[in-house]
């Protein structure tokens, strides 16, 4: 039978309606339970810190090795501030022209294990320094 055209009799318009809010229902939970298993679980009470933002620090090497690099800072007037950043296999540096009492500037991130360096710049010479040398 077909009711175009013509008024639709409310039993029919009833279950019509019925059964398009039994598919949106059905299509909007399933659409929640697929988003839902995309992202992974937290445990209660460990709630994920985003990272720190990256820093910076520039000064001279003081103490060079495989593991860590320390850079001594002073500024006029104040004391000599020194950090040890931890060197691993993601650090950007260039290892051929790294030495002791090179300028260098380093980008790092303050972590739980301590101040990981993620590049080390090495600043050009001065000037000055190239022309005593």
């Amino acid at each position: 039978m077909c009711y175009i055209g013509k008024v639709v009799p409310r039993p029919i318009m009833r279950f019509t309606a019925a059964l398009l809010a039994a598919l949106l229902l059905a299509s909007g939970s399933m659409l929640a339970q697929s988003t839902n298993t995309s992202t992974p679980p937290t445990q209660p009470g460990h709630a994920q810190q985003p990272l720190p933002k990256p820093q910076f620090f520039g000064g001279t090497v003081t103490a060079l090795s495989e593991q860590q690099i320390t850079v001594s800072h002073a500024p006029v007037g104040r004391s000599t501030e020194r950090r040890t950043f931890l060197i691993n296999l993601k650090t950007k540096m260039n290892k051929s022209a790294l030495k002791l009492r090179s300028r260098v500037t380093v980008r790092y991130q303050h972590l739980p294990g301590g101040d990981v360096a993620l590049e080390i710049l090495l600043q050009p010479r001065s000037r000055r320094a190239s022309k005593l040398s």
